[in-house]
């Protein structure tokens, strides 16, 4: 696999994502998920001055940004993760199924990747097991908790 287009796409990552946070940040954390024809992504970062995680769904919300702008770049960090996708397929590589970017504000980061079936997968349990799984988040819902409940039992 080409390295040089690997960390080029890296980079595209981390700048849009740089570019969806409207305030000085230390961490972020991504999940992407890309399938036939599907795709997710959505990230939680940490501000400078804060333990607590922000959604990133939540940012046109909290900072009152034009919501147009925000799917703007979601949708460019999506076709992002395709060509990252691509990029394996192309190289005859293991096809993943999703992945955890971490990045940090000095400039390193990390890629997890996984290749679980996610056929049979709910995005929103999935979600909320990689909240708990990554970020220590426990969820709030009854329903969530269950969700969480059932993972736990089988691990």
């Amino acid at each position: 696999m080409n390295e040089i287009k690997l960390n080029s796409i890296y980079q595209q990552i981390a700048q849009t994502i740089n570019d969806t946070i409207p305030e000085e940040w230390s961490k972020v954390l991504m999940y992407g998920e890309i399938g036939d024809g599907t795709g997710t992504a959505f990230f939680f970062y940490y501000t400078t001055n804060s333990e607590v995680p922000i959604y990133s769904h939540d940012i046109p919300e909290i900072y009152r940004l034009n919501e147009e702008e925000y799917d703007k770049l979601w949708y460019q960090l999506l076709d992002q993760l395709k060509v990252l996708s691509d990029e394996f397929k192309n190289n005859n590589q293991e096809q993943w199924t999703n992945l955890t970017f971490t990045l940090e504000s000095t400039g390193k980061f990390k890629a997890d990747y996984d290749y679980e079936d996610l056929s049979d997968a709910d995005d929103h349990e999935r979600r909320v097991i990689w909240e708990y799984t990554r970020l220590d988040l426990l969820p709030e819902s009854e329903y969530d908790k269950g969700i969480l409940e059932e993972y736990l039992k089988k691990q």
